[in-house]
């Protein structure tokens, strides 16, 4: 139990380190992935030739493999094939002492799962499966000599709670604790027929999922102009002064642009705010609307935050050329208002993009 302690602080360990940087939701799609697995099997009592006593068990092993499908809202469903071993260690009860062989878990499970959008790299989730299990004691010695030898086909069911880390690209590492277990499970022995075993485990599972949801590189796409501004019409002629210098019409609108996922200042766009904040002063206008927007992937929820964080990095970044906050006024409009109209779960670059207009 020891190292099962262990391994959930070492699991903890790894979602603290983590950096809180960018969304981890699985969008809408396909996905595949395999696990390693320490298996604590409970100590459970063995039935055979009217005893029965209680087996211990040693630190198990296993692996496994999935795949399923993310619906976009948090739900995923995937089926699973797991195999899972333990040796017997030794026995309690009215014939303690040591005990042979080991017993093994083929597992073919059907999981229902959900995830936390956390708008971070780390996307907590919770879970529940059922299927069958192929339980197979291995010439497991136990009771009055009885050797358990046998492999039967038991209903199972597991739950579920970990979470998943979203690495480079289209990969996530993902871990989990699973309970384990199967009804009271039947085997042949060499003396008397059946036996019955008891047959549950503490499991951290650790692995490597694989989404097919995005591109793992995202195609490049043409850069669009560094702002598109609407100017201020010029005024009515008037005869001039004789003195008077010409003064050009200030523009009124910009626009700036962003990687994906992300609400960092390029240096283009930093280029461009520089250029605004000395139109904004130099029109002598009084207040400055900035607009955050995002494309279609990830949830609405996430991008509306997305393109909070994008108006508010702009609006920033004018304060930082001197403009004042108070003449600074943001709105989110997440993925509403495309600049160029896509479906869902589309990334596109001019959707990643913050408006900012003078007033």
């Amino acid at each position: 139990m020891k190292s099962l302690h262990s391994m959930g602080l070492a699991v903890a360990a790894l979602a603290l380190m983590a950096p809180l940087s960018a969304h981890a939701e699985t969008p809408a799609g396909w996905y595949v992935g395999m696990n390693t697995n320490m298996s604590f099997q409970r100590d459970g009592d063995a039935k055979a030739s009217g005893v029965t006593d209680t087996v211990k068990y040693k630190d198990g092993w296993g692996l496994a493999g999935y795949s399923g499908y993310a619906f976009g809202n948090g739900i995923r469903e995937e089926g699973e094939v797991v195999y899972r071993h333990s040796s017997a260690k030794e026995i309690s009860g009215e014939n303690a002492g040591a005990a042979g062989g080991g017993l093994h878990n083929l597992a073919v499970m059907a999981n229902t799962l959900y995830d936390f959008d956390t708008g971070t790299r780390i996307t907590p989730y919770i879970g529940a499966g059922i299927g069958g299990s192929l339980v197979g004691p291995d010439n497991m010695r136990t009771i009055n000599g009885a050797a358990f030898d046998d492999s039967r086909l038991n209903f199972a069911y597991q739950g579920i709670a970990g979470f998943a880390l979203k690495l480079e690209g289209n990969w996530s590492f993902a871990a989990d604790y699973r309970y384990f277990a199967t009804p009271m499970t039947k085997a042949d022995t060499n003396i008397d027929g059946d036996g019955k075993l008891q047959n549950a485990s503490h499991n951290i599972m650790m692995g490597i999922k694989y989404a097919f949801t995005q591109p793992a590189a995202p195609a490049p796409a043409p850069m669009p102009a560094p702002a598109t501004y609407v100017p201020t019409p010029a005024p009515s002629p008037v005869a001039p002064r004789a003195a008077a210098p010409v003064i050009a019409p200030v523009p009124q609108s910009y626009m700036v642009f962003f990687d994906f996922d992300k609400a960092v200042i390029t240096p283009e766009a930093r280029r461009v705010i520089e250029a605004a904040s000395a139109d904004f002063k130099r029109g002598k206008h009084v207040r400055l609307l900035i607009t955050g927007h995002t494309d279609t992937m990830g949830t609405i929820a996430y991008n509306m935050r997305l393109s909070e964080r994008r108006a508010a990095a702009v609006k920033m970044a004018f304060v930082a050329q001197g403009v004042p906050a108070a003449d600074i006024a943001t709105h989110a409009s997440g993925e509403k208002d495309l600049l160029v109209p896509t479906n869902d779960q589309v990334r596109e670059v001019q959707n990643r993009r913050a408006e900012i207009v003078f007033k």
